[in-house]
């Protein structure tokens, strides 16, 4: 057999298991993440990691029909999973700042119907396909806006919180979360 039918015989082998591991354990590696964030992922596959080492090691076995070949695809499978699960963050990050995006244009939208729009202040929004458009944010809307203490945010963070978690907590988007902790870094 030659290297692409079997990657692609793996990969089809991946897909059952997870099909049927999923029905088995109801999605809790998803679960798992939403919760714990990135560390439920490292957790698992540090504990593969882990069995991988000990076979290799040649240490006796008590699960004699798992094979390292076995471990290796259960660590690959937990990739996949993570991966899945950080585009899902993205999406829902996106989806999050689209829809303030569009809060503000809806603001600006009232204020101007209001003829309020000398008040508030002037917020910069980038359009792919207009360029930078400046919008008037009414100072009740700004004044709104929940100001987020960036000392508690990077404080458990460090604490090993998920940015999930961080964003309840402070009432935030969870994409304000990442800017904030990739501001400190």
């Amino acid at each position: 057999m030659d290297n692409l039918a079997q990657h692609k015989l793996l990969l089809q082998q991946m897909h059952h298991t997870y099909i049927k591991k999923n029905h088995d354990y109801g999605d809790s590696f998803s679960r798992s993440f939403k919760k714990y964030g990135l560390v439920a992922a490292m957790v698992r596959m540090e504990d593969k990691w882990n069995r991988l080492d000990n076979m290799a090691s040649g240490a006796e076995q008590k699960v004699a029909d798992e094979t390292i070949g076995d471990t290796l695809l259960d660590l690959a499978g937990y990739c996949v999973m993570t991966t899945m699960e950080l585009d899902r963050q993205k999406e829902n990050a996106n989806q999050k700042a689209f829809e303030e995006q569009v809060r503000t244009e809806y603001a600006d939208d009232s204020a101007k119907e209001d003829n309020t729009s000398n008040d508030g202040e002037k917020v910069v929004l980038h359009d792919d396909e207009n360029g930078d458009i400046e919008v008037n944010v009414p100072e009740k809307v700004a004044k709104a806006k929940k100001s987020i203490d960036e000392g508690k945010v990077m404080a458990v963070y460090n604490a090993k919180w998920s940015q999930a978690k961080i964003a309840d907590e402070m009432g935030c988007s969870q994409g304000r979360i990442s800017q904030i902790i990739r501001a400190y870094k």
